[in-house]
This record gives structure tokens, sequence and C-alpha cells, in this order.
């Protein structure tokens, strides 16, 4: 009975303070405003600047707490942003970011933009959606700063009416963005510490883009050029970092890139479309353009072919008799399916790399060019058989057609999977590791131990083959 009157005393007790789960909650709140108000805009730079300023109504320890974040994502209406604006303290901005969703006057943008530099704003990311039918010009103030270390613009024309000085910029991101040869040697001239410059679906009549005086610039990315102003060359001597993923494969040229350790291709055939005017008229063209790109490539230790195109055109181009430059690549990753059109140029730059050392596949659909214009070009251009060229070594390898057929098949694919696993140990000789990116494949315990006994077949029996 005493512990039973015990345990009810202690369920009286509990009973008898029905305000316990109250003060704790209020405890947590006293020690939430207790926190210094570096804290606190630490906690609200997580959420959206418009719950960030409805936390204003909460106390007097919070009615201002969001006026001094570091962090500025306008993303509303002109009256939106003025009132926010208005309302906001602090004397420096690490972030600002703008976006207006209605249409706004040059007078209300340049108001804003002054706003953010007078701030001496770190990071500034601009979206000019709503000037993309007329020109616009930035205030004079946007190119003079020594705070911006990051800048992101979308949609604007970037014709600059002073001498840019932008001394610590780091990264400067262009998206569709219109730039001229004169404008980009401004900008580049005045940002003398720029590491990373990355320039996404952008046009314009750039004709070069010359990165010869920029020594601290180490990674450059080009996203979908537009043709507008024909090809582009790129003089790059000092970048270590290349990502090219264009919708064309001509529209970049290039001409120096001597520090080059990192690449990574991707190209398309918009405007080679065979039904516009037929693949044999720029076959001979689209070689040349691959093969002098390959060759700016012989020092990379690390490339990366990206989609079919490339290694088909590279593939005809072996076919008919051109040799494919040696490479000093360590690391290779290529993008394909296992069709008989592809398997060539993977085999040589197998060949070509004696210094490989890794191989990742990713196994997946890819655009390809069609049999049929590949073997016509063979034909018509070339006088050659196209089925025995294609299949002189590589018979065990579908047309694109049949692999594509074969897609609700694991037998089939694991055994073309295995045939291609053969293929590379023939070709690397130093091969260490294998990285096979399945996709949507799915194999059986079994046959995944089968595929990894392929790994035995290498000559030093150290090759291992890792499925993912």
């Amino acid at each position: 009975m005493a512990k039973r009157r015990g345990k009810r005393s202690r369920r009286q007790r509990r009973i008898l303070n029905p305000h316990r789960k109250i003060q704790q909650v209020i405890e947590g709140a006293d020690f939430i405003n207790s926190m210094p108000d570096e804290i606190l805009n630490h906690i609200l730079s997580f959420i959206p600047i418009d719950l960030a300023i409805r936390t204003s109504v909460l106390s007097r320890r919070w009615r201002h707490a969001w006026c001094e974040l570091p962090c500025l994502h306008l993303r509303t209406t002109a009256k939106g942003i003025d009132q926010t604006l208005l309302s906001y303290r602090r004397l420096k901005i690490m972030s600002f970011e703008l976006c207006v969703t209605h249409k706004v006057t040059e007078s209300q943008f340049n108001s804003w933009v002054e706003f953010a530099m007078s701030r001496n704003v770190g990071e500034l990311s601009l979206t000019g959606l709503f000037f993309c039918y007329e020109t616009y010009g930035f205030p004079d103030c946007f190119y003079l700063s020594s705070s911006l270390r990051q800048l992101n613009l979308v949609d604007f024309d970037m014709l600059p009416g002073c001498t840019v000085s932008w001394n610590f910029l780091r990264r400067l991101t262009l998206s569709s963005c219109s730039l001229y040869d004169e404008s980009i040697a401004n900008i580049l001239s005045g940002s003398p510490n720029l590491e990373t410059l990355q320039l996404f679906y952008c046009g314009g009549l750039l004709k070069r883009l010359d990165l010869s005086k920029s020594p601290s610039l180490r990674a450059l990315e080009i996203y979908g050029w537009s043709q507008r102003s024909g090809q582009m060359e790129i003089v790059a001597p000092h970048i270590h970092y290349l990502n090219l993923k264009n919708s064309d494969v001509a529209p970049c040229t290039l001409v120096d890139v001597s520090s080059l350790a990192d690449a990574i291709l991707c190209i398309g055939l918009n405007r080679y479309r065979p039904f516009k005017a037929g693949f044999q008229q720029y076959a001979d063209v689209l070689q040349t353009i691959v093969l002098k790109m390959l060759a700016k490539l012989q020092n990379v230790e690390r490339l990366t072919f990206c989609g079919g195109y490339l290694l088909q055109i590279l593939s005809l181009a072996m076919l008919c008799g051109v040799r494919l430059p040696k490479l000093k690549v360590q690391s290779l990753t290529v993008q394909t399916n296992f069709a008989r059109s592809f398997i060539p140029s993977i085999a040589r730059l197998l060949q070509n790399s004696p210094g490989l050392k890794k191989l990742e596949v990713h196994a997946t659909y890819v655009s390809y060019i069609k049999d049929a214009d590949l073997d016509e070009y063979l034909r018509i251009s070339q006088g050659l058989d196209s089925d025995t060229c294609w299949r002189s070594k590589h018979e065990v390898f579908p047309t694109t057609s049949r692999m594509y057929s074969m897609s609700d098949c694991n037998d089939a694919k694991m055994k073309l999977l295995g045939s291609f696993l053969r293929l590379v140990l023939r070709n690397a000789k130093r091969l260490e590791k294998i990285v096979v990116w399945l996709g949507d494949s799915y194999f059986s315990d079994e046959q995944m131990e089968r595929l990894l006994m392929v790994g035995t077949l290498s000559p030093n029996n150290n090759v291992s083959i890792e499925f993912k």
C-alpha cells in the first residue's frame, strides 16, 4: 500500500501542477529570446523573407530581428521590395538575391541595385526577366565594387558604360545574357581575381573569349552557346577545369587550354539535323572539328564524354582511317550505350590512354546518329562496305535500333555488358578500377557474380569492378 500511495502521490503532484508544460514552453521561449542577435539572424536566414518578417509580431525582441538579416532573397512585386528595403537596417549585406515577379521600370530596378551596392553586398544575384523586351543598362555604381565576391546575372545585356572594377570578384555566372567582345574584355580586365566563369545559354556577338590575361581563372563552364555570331574561339591557357555542354558541335573552338586537367564535353547536332540537309554534307566537317578538339585535350588527366554524338563521330573517323591522338588521361568517364557505332572510339580511347587507371561508364540512353546515316556516309562518300566496317572487330555489339529493342531483356543486356567489360580489359592494360552505372537495369545476384568474374580476365588480375 505504501508503494501505491507513493505512486498516487507522485501522480497527484503532477495533477496539482497543471502549468508545468506551459512553464517549460515559456522557458524554451526565454531560451530563444536570450540568444545573441547573430544567432537569431542565422536562424531566420533559413526561412523565406516573408516568413521572417512575420516573426516581428511575436514580441518586442523579435520586432526588428529580421531587419538585421545578413541575407536578403526577394521574389515579389515592386511594392513588396520597396517596403522591405525601407525597413531594412543592416549596413552590410552578405547575400542579396532579387527576382521581380511583375514588370518594373528602369528607375525602380536601378534603385534596388544601388541599395545593394551601397550596403557593400558580397554575393549578388539579379534576374532581369522583365527587361527582356527593352535594353537595360546598370548604373555605374554596379560596375564599381570592392565588396562583390560572387555575381549571378540572368537575362541582361552586358554593356558596361564605364571601366569595370570588381577587384575581389571570385565567381561570375551569366545566364541568358548578351555578350560582346569589348564588354567581356572590360569585365575580365576589371576582375583580376576571378576564379570561376560560368556562361549558361548566353548569346550576343562574342567571337573570342580571351582569358589569357586572367591568371587566377581556374574553371570555365559554357552551356548551350548561341550561334548567332558563329564559332567562338576560347583562349584559356590558365584554366584547370572545362565543362563544355552545347547544343551544337561547332560553336566553340579550343585555341589554347594548355593547363587543362579536367574536361567535360557534351555536344549536340542541332545545326546538322539529317532531315535538314543530310548527314553526309556535314560528316567531314564534324570529324575535323571533333578531332581538333580532342587534340587540344592531350594533356588532360580527367576526361568525360557525355552523350553519344561525339563517340559516334570519332568511330566514323577511325573507320575512315584517321588516327586519334595519344592521351595522358588517368580517369575516363563515358556516357554511352553498347551499340556498335560507339564501340570503336571507346576501344581506341582506351588504347591511346596508356596511363588510364579508372574507367567510369554510365550505361544509359543517349542521343545518337542513326545507323542508316552512318552507313550511307561510309558507302557513298568513302566507298566502304558498312557491314564489313562495323562487324570486322565488334560484331557482338548490336545496332542502335537493336540495342533499344533489348531494353526489357536482362539476359541479353548482361551478355552485352560482359562483352563490353572484356573489350575494356583487352584494350586498357594498366586499368585499376571500372565503375559501371547500370541505371534502370537490374541483375540478379548470380548474374552480378558472373559479371564480377570478368575482372579476372585482366592480365594483372587486379582490376576491381563496381556496379552502381
